[in-house]
């Protein structure tokens, strides 16, 4: 927010009884006057309001007074000779229309105390925003925090002031700082102070898990309990034998028998539990080819019993197995041919051109003389009575059943239709063909056209039916129903049972058996092929019996029985013999308290280390994120600072202009063109250091300033006029929208600025502390 400063009113402070200044609008306030006279009193008062302390002062006295003295009989800063006043300072900041009034009280009865007089103690003058700048109600209402400061100018406002907004005396301390430490100067100003913080909390911590670690009590500690514990086991080993640990179980959750902990503290039961098992596997070993060929025959057996249906499917199918797919294009072609032989039964008074179009062999031309048919056909259906067609339809049929009659009763006399008996079936024939005459000759000549062109694409049509059933006896010759039906409903499980029967045959046996519907054939089939599964059992020649836990005691330590196989007595007496050694250093008090106080040491260290990497992790990231951070930081700044430089160094045997190096964000450093590896500061003369001073301070007022305040405490004290001419020139033009409040003890560097300042149309007063301070001390 773009606060200027309208009015300061100080009393009781420093040299000043009582002072009120009235700023105006002005842009360029010149506080002019001798030294001594209250000019830098009254930067002291702007800095105490809007910081709450005095960096100068605060600065001087680390330096000069010592650290132990705490009482003081005079204040530094408390005017007695104004009557023993309250010392109160008030500013009041205006933008556009808003107004706010800030000051600093403390009462007289403050300084009475010696113990409050210390230059460095500040708690005392509170803060306190005031309705108006003509009140005195510095009540608890009105008290401010100091971080009200930072709510109302900016985060880090009042840590920043001194480099953003207020230069003393013409010259930085900065500048005069180790460049390796200019940076951490500028903390606040970076957003990198809590980082720091938590670097050195990261420092801090680090080291006292390194002191922690490295502790010489607790290496001598770990030291003597480890002699001891050696001491105690050779006295033990030297009792049971010396036997190392070694992982026999194979399955995926190991058996506690085979761990290498196995008393935490000793349990009689425990170790009974953990022998029984061991010598159970040991019972076990020569047994093995006996559990081998057990397993071989329970392999088989539950292969016969899993596989029950599909071998039933195999003696039901056997060789033919593999012929659904041939069944089904058979199938397929039987189905089409009876389609086409469908449209054939139809007739010619129904059939379409594409269905004609559809039927097979046709010889050389006939299709198109039969689609011409049909469209002669359906002419002179139009144009015929429906008795004609009737009639055509009923001679198609007539036709179709005396042809059907023959082929299943070619000798018969009796009329299919009437029952009359003729003496013989041609008689029968001849008389069925004379009343289709004479009904025929009843027609109109279209009539008869119809009837004879449907008879002519009947004997047309007969032809490839023909064709078309003997097709179909050839098919149904070679298709088996049956077959068919009984494969299809075992179509998803044939995959299944074609792997069974492959791998039966990898063992010779053979499917020699064809299909079969017979329950009782298929059941005596599958009854020979369970015997020959069986057959090839092995006997069990070993003369022991197998114990009845056999299974479990192998399941439980190994995850396959190949395991077990290659598993040797010796590996499980050394596990009998280590359990022994294990349990025998459980019992023994001494050695368990040692093994726990060493395992408690040593857990806490790995914790300790493990602590140790997290927090150097954790405080290489934060440095990395500082250092690049800052280097980005000093990098906005550096164009506008080389600029400035040179504007007000301009006489500068080095070069014109002067650059920044970062080194990666962990120094500060000011560079000539030359490239130097000394600090510029180092080659420059009291005046070239003020201009350096000012230029820094005003790159980093125009990058960084969030209130456009700026305060120069006398800077012409070692600046030459060119100097001074060059920053008045930078003042009015790069940094003309703040307010500027300038001190100097020559009148003629006072009125220049303030000419210059109005030849750019920019406002300026001048206030004469010489005569102010006559009338305010």
């Amino acid at each position: 927010m773009n606060w200027q400063i309208s009015k300061i009113e100080v009393s009781s402070f420093k040299a000043f009884k009582h002072i009120l200044l009235d700023l105006g609008e002005s842009s360029l306030l010149t506080l002019d006057g001798p030294n001594g006279y209250g000019k830098t009193s009254i930067f002291d008062a702007i800095e105490l309001l809007l910081t709450g302390q005095i960096n100068r002062i605060q600065n001087l006295f680390s330096t000069l007074l010592t650290k132990n003295k705490r009482d003081y009989a005079d204040n530094l800063f408390w005017n007695n000779r104004s009557g023993e006043k309250d010392l109160y300072i008030k500013i009041e900041f205006i933008h556009g229309e808003r107004k706010l009034i800030l000051a600093r009280h403390c009462p007289a009865a403050m300084f009475k105390k010696p113990a409050n007089n210390r230059a460095d103690k500040y708690e005392n003058f509170k803060l306190y925003e005031l309705p108006e700048f003509e009140s005195s109600d510095f009540t608890k209402s009105n008290l401010r925090d100091n971080s009200f400061l930072d709510e109302v100018f900016g985060k880090n406002f009042r840590e920043n002031f001194s480099f953003l907004n207020y230069l003393e005396q013409g010259q930085n301390r900065l500048l005069h700082t180790r460049v390796d430490e200019r940076k951490d100067k500028l903390g606040n100003l970076f957003n990198i102070s809590d980082i720091e913080a938590d670097i050195e909390s990261c420092n801090t911590m680090y080291s006292k898990l390194t002191r922690y670690i490295s502790n010489p009590e607790r290496k001598a500690t770990v030291e003597s309990l480890t002699g001891e514990i050696a001491t105690l086991r050779d006295i033990l080993q030297a009792e049971a034998g010396s036997v190392g640990y070694k992982k026999l179980s194979t399955t995926d959750v190991q058996p506690i028998w085979d761990k290498e902990i196995l008393f935490p503290t000793y349990s009689e039961a425990d170790h009974a539990a953990y022998q029984e098992s061991v010598r159970k596997i040991i019972a076990l070993l020569p047994l093995k080819a006996t559990i081998k060929t057990r397993v071989h025959n329970e392999t088989i057996e539950a292969s016969i019993e899993r596989n029950e249906e599909s071998l039933r499917s195999l003696a039901q199918f056997g060789k033919d197995l593999d012929k659904l797919d041939g069944l089904e294009v058979i199938k397929k072609e039987i189905d089409e041919q009876g389609r086409l032989a469908a449209i054939i039964k139809r007739g010619a008074s129904m059939i379409k051109v594409e269905e004609a179009q559809s039927l097979p062999n046709w010889a050389d031309g006939r299709l198109t003389w039969f689609e011409l048919q049909i469209e002669s056909r359906n002419s002179l259906r139009e144009k015929s009575s429906a008795k004609a067609n009737v009639i055509a339809e009923l001679e198609r049929l007539k036709r179709q059943l005396i042809d059907e009659h023959n082929k299943s009763y070619p000798d018969e006399q009796l009329c299919p239709l009437c029952g009359t008996d003729w003496e013989d079936h041609k008689s029968m024939v001849d008389a069925i063909e004379a009343r289709t005459k004479q009904i025929s000759e009843s027609l109109s000549k279209g009539g008869k056209d119809l009837v004879n062109l449907i008879a002519a694409m009947d004997a047309e049509l007969k032809l490839i039916n023909t064709h078309i059933q003997e097709s179909l006896k050839v098919l149904k010759s070679t298709y088996e129903p049956n077959l068919h039906a009984e494969l299809t409903k075992i179509k998803l499980r044939l995959p299944a049972i074609t792997q069974l029967m492959e791998k039966l045959k990898s063992d010779n046996i053979q499917f020699t058996d064809s299909f079969t519907e017979s329950d009782d054939v298929v059941n005596d089939r599958l009854e020979k092929l369970k015997v020959t599964l069986r057959n090839k059992k092995q006997i069990e020649a070993d003369a022991l019996a197998l114990l009845e836990n056999w299974r479990e005691t192998t399941s439980s330590a190994f995850k396959d029985l190949q395991d077990f196989y290659i598993t040797t007595a010796e590996e499980l007496k050394d596990k009998e013999q280590y359990i022994s050694i294990k349990a025998n250093e459980a019992q023994n008090v001494r050695l368990q308290t040692c093994i726990s106080d060493l395992k408690l040491i040593e857990k806490e260290t790995l914790a300790a280390q493990k602590t140790q990497d997290k927090i150097k992790k954790l405080r290489d990231t934060l440095k990395e994120t500082e250092q690049r951070y800052t280097d980005q930081t000093i990098s906005a700044i550096e164009f506008i600072f080389h600029i400035y430089s040179g504007r007000l160094i301009q006489n500068y045997q080095r070069g014109l202009g002067l650059f920044i190096e970062s080194r990666e964000g962990t120094q500060l450093r000011f560079l000539t063109a030359e490239k130097s590896e000394h600090d510029a500061v180092m080659s420059m003369s009291s005046g070239q250091v003020s201009a350096l001073s000012l230029a820094f301070f005003l790159s980093l007022n125009k990058v960084y300033a969030k209130v456009p305040l700026i305060l120069i405490d006398d800077p012409s004290q070692s600046l030459d006029e060119i100097n001074v001419a060059s920053l008045t020139d930078l003042l009015r033009c790069e940094l003309k929208h703040c307010q500027l409040i300038v001190s100097s003890h020559e009148d003629d560097i006072s009125a220049y600025m303030r000419y210059r300042f109005d030849r750019a149309g920019l406002k300026t007063s001048s206030l004469n502390m010489q005569l102010l301070a006559k009338e305010a001390l």
